[in-house]
């Protein structure tokens, strides 16, 4: 087996871990709860500001991890998983090993 050769077996297992993986996001999405400050003093109006500050903060990353899983189980279901979107050649094993979620080759990760 090559750097780029997966296996079905391989394939079906990375689908299952990334649905599942979808399937976490999107309930971690649904769980942020933002509330604006209603009272207290300063301090405790400018802590909650903050709160909700870093809760937009982790949703916004939780939703995008959760495009770029969506963007994975597309490519797996279209056959183009394991093809550089910008240069069509093979993202290389290690790497989406490393980070499944890769769309470019290491060379066109490197140029952009």
């Amino acid at each position: 087996m090559d750097d780029t050769t997966w296996t079905p077996d391989e394939l079906d297992r990375l689908r299952h871990a990334m649905t599942q993986e979808r399937w976490r996001l999107l309930e971690r999405v649904g769980d942020h709860h933002r509330s604006g400050p209603v009272g207290g003093d300063s301090a405790d109006r400018a802590e909650l500001g903050v709160e909700a500050e870093l809760d937009v903060l982790i949703e916004t990353q939780d939703r995008d991890l959760q495009r770029q899983v969506d963007i994975l189980l597309e490519r797996l279901e279209s056959g183009l998983y394991p093809v550089c979107v910008t240069c069509g050649g093979p993202v290389g094993r290690a790497r989406q090993e490393a980070f499944p979620r890769a769309t470019t080759c290491l060379d066109c990760a490197r140029r952009s």
